[in-house]
């Protein structure tokens, strides 16, 4: 089971990355839905006392994993939720051949593409990789687990 864990832990990078260069702001609000999924989570892991009982590799790399997702989260919110949502007037949609989406009404709200190697991004996938660390360091004979004797 670990290794199954320990797989779609890694398989979260190359999502990270699918989701921001192919579904632009939708994949950027799907990003933030899971960093900040992570971040909740490791809230949760604090508040139940759980950095206590990690050897100490295991709870530095669970501290910058905090450090990591609650930035990429603020900052994902900024840049896919907030930005967009409050970046200016709607523009009528015309020309470069792109179809009209926006039939009934002609405008439509246009969000400008969030830049391609923004710190929102650089967050996030940091966040994905240090997670990944984390959980590997936790499959090892002592689960990351201080060990008393």
């Amino acid at each position: 089971m670990g290794t199954v864990v320990l797989l779609m832990s890694m398989s979260g990078l190359p999502l990270v990355l699918f989701l921001l260069r192919r579904l632009g702001r939708w994949g950027g609000v799907a990003v933030e839905a899971g960093c900040g999924a992570l971040s909740v989570r490791d809230v949760t892991m604090v508040a139940t006392g759980a950095p206590a009982r990690l050897c100490p590799v295991t709870r530095l790399l669970f501290f910058v994993e905090i450090g990591r997702s609650g930035t990429a989260t603020l900052l994902g919110a900024r840049e896919w939720v907030w930005r967009p949502l409050v970046s200016g007037p709607a523009r009528e949609v015309r020309g470069h051949g792109a179809p009209d989406r926006c039939v009934a009404r002609r405008y439509c709200r246009l969000a400008p593409a969030p830049p391609a190697t923004g710190a929102a991004h650089v967050a996030a996938a940091v966040t994905f990789v240090v997670h990944t660390e984390r959980e590997a360091s936790c499959l090892r004979p002592g689960h990351g687990r201080l060990t008393r004797s």
